[in-house]
């Protein structure tokens, strides 16, 4: 209870106190001769520096630090905004190169057979020319005439 009292104390000297927290100190320091001495004493020394005249520097105080600390703030936060910049900036001109670019001249073909489900430019390109008659393709003999017919 000795440290609570204690923390209670210099509360109130600031006025800080709920009217419980003041009433179960008042009851401690009547109980506790070592924390009501404590008490007197910070009342006391508080009064001292209340009461004391206010003296001013000779010279203007120096704070490392403190005085810096916004402006390198301000710089921090210009250099953030200005590198997300550059960053949406990068990743927008990289998604319109992108978008710039064409495409292959002749479609791939899937490496996976199973996959090739559309016949690719080269295979319409032979159907069309059997359709035709003309000029006859090297396997063209092993196919039926009239299976070719109907594709």
């Amino acid at each position: 209870m000795c440290e609570r009292a204690h923390a209670w104390a210099s509360l109130e000297l600031d006025g800080e106190l709920s009217q419980l927290e003041r009433a179960l100190l008042r009851a401690h320091l009547r109980r506790c001769e070592g924390c009501a001495l404590s008490a007197a004493e910070m009342r006391a020394f508080t009064s001292a520096l209340r009461e004391a005249p206010l003296e001013l520097p000779s010279r203007p105080l120096y704070v490392p630090g403190a005085r810096t600390s916004a402006p390198k703030r301000r710089v921090f936060a210009a250099r953030l905004a200005l590198a997300a910049t550059l960053a949406l900036a990068a990743a927008g001109l990289g998604v319109l190169a992108g978008s710039l670019r064409q495409a292959p001249a002749t479609p791939t073909a899937p490496s996976d057979p199973a996959i090739a489900l559309l016949p690719s430019n080269d295979e319409l390109r032979d159907v069309r020319r059997l359709r035709s008659g003309h000029e006859p393709l090297g396997d063209e003999r092993l196919l039926p005439r009239t299976r070719l017919g109907g594709v």
